[in-house]
């Protein structure tokens, strides 16, 4: 190649570069030299950079505890205004604030519930203490009854340790009751039957707590736990009548067994309430139906209270509802009801021709006619 063509030659490379770096800058772009202007940009940072999980589950924490602390000034504050909200008002503020805490994890949630529980703030709410489905509230008569209710589904074994210290110092029924609840779920962790016992022994000590609604719903634990010494608590505790009465017919109608055992050894049993007790003995079962006999032969038995026996048995009726612990009460099946029909049906068939109990013939005579009736009804 000639000097003169190589001139040209190199000339023309020059010009294209010229060319290449104008457009470059006029599309706002530099030509490179070689190192990326923007390092950082892009790059994936070393894994000793990285937040560790255990960083990211404190900054969780921490940001659910702000936003529950931050919920719960604003609800004092609120609750405290003058002119204070109304019962409903505050009901469908603290359903509010329980929706939106769902969205926090919940772990998280029931750390911030538990160190708001040991703060002790508190503030009535005006409404009524009420069991839900599932034994979850749907009335919360203070913050901290709410408080409980929450941290319960929240964190289950947080809930079950907070109620263990709650239930040895709390002055409150509404909250000795919700954090019972706790101890009787089903799980590893439920207290067993002596620690529940200890529990309602520890819970009919206090005098005072007789008019809370709280209060009423506990007594629903006997019925729970089902065994002769729960049915002995009720029946030695000597507060309310009407309470006693009512946890002790709902304790018969599920666990007739038992409550036939505290029958026959307990001689403050007595009376109408004995009568009443006995009718719910489930004839279907021999041994029941045994205990019913020998209960009818009884000497101490008055004549009222046969007459109150005969008038009922056997008796079926059952209450139903939410309850604070375990299942709701069932009904009885039509199966049950048809199979004591017919057991029951042959046993008064045999009191009728017996002379022994001749004084209690025309009241036998009428429950014969009953269950006939009954029986003809079910074919």
């Amino acid at each position: 190649m000639t000097l003169a063509r190589k001139g040209v030659f190199s000339m023309a490379v020059l010009s294209l570069a010229i060319i290449a770096a104008v457009f470059l800058t006029n599309r706002g772009e530099k030509p490179s030299s070689g190192r990326d202007p923007h390092p950082e940009a892009g790059r994936i940072r070393p894994r000793s950079e990285r937040p560790s999980p255990e960083q990211e589950r404190s900054v969780s924490r921490e940001a659910a505890r702000l936003q529950v602390r931050k919920d719960w000034d604003a609800l004092l504050k609120w609750i405290g205004s003058v002119p204070a909200p109304g019962a409903e008002e505050i009901r469908a503020r603290l359903t509010e604030i329980r929706i939106a805490w769902t969205e926090l994890d919940p772990q998280d949630l029931a750390g911030a519930i538990r160190d708001l529980l040991e703060t002790r703030d508190d503030a009535a709410t005006g409404i009524d203490f009420q069991v839900g489905i599932h034994g979850l509230l749907a009335g919360w008569p203070t913050l901290r009854v709410f408080l409980l209710d929450v941290l319960a589904t929240s964190d289950p074994e947080m809930a079950m340790a907070t109620a263990k210290k709650l239930l040895d110092t709390t002055a409150s029924p509404d909250e000795f009751a919700t954090g019972l609840r706790s101890l009787t779920r089903q799980g590893p962790g439920r207290a067993d039957d002596g620690e529940l016992l200890a529990r309602f022994d520890q819970m009919l000590e206090h005098d005072g707590w007789s008019t809370s609604r709280g209060f009423a719903e506990a007594f629903d634990l006997a019925r729970l736990i089902g065994t002769p010494d729960a049915a002995r608590r009720l029946a030695a505790w000597r507060g309310n009548s009407a309470l006693r009465s009512m946890a002790m017919d709902e304790f018969a109608a599920e666990h007739p067994e038992a409550m036939m055992e505290v029958i026959d050894s307990d001689p403050t049993v007595t009376g109408i309430s004995r009568a009443s007790l006995m009718a719910r003995a489930n004839p279907a079962e021999p041994d029941q139906l045994v205990s019913v006999d020998a209960y009818l032969r009884r000497q101490d038995l008055s004549n009222e209270e046969a007459e109150a026996f005969l008038k009922s048995f056997p008796l079926r009726s059952a209450t139903t509802g939410y309850r604070l612990y375990g299942a709701t009460p069932s009904p009885y099946t039509y199966e049950e009801i048809k199979a004591g029909d017919l057991a029951a049906s042959e046993l008064v068939g045999n009191w009728s021709a017996d002379p022994e109990l001749e004084k209690y013939r025309p009241q036998i005579l009428s429950l014969r006619q009953r269950l006939s009736k009954w029986i003809e009804q079910a074919k």
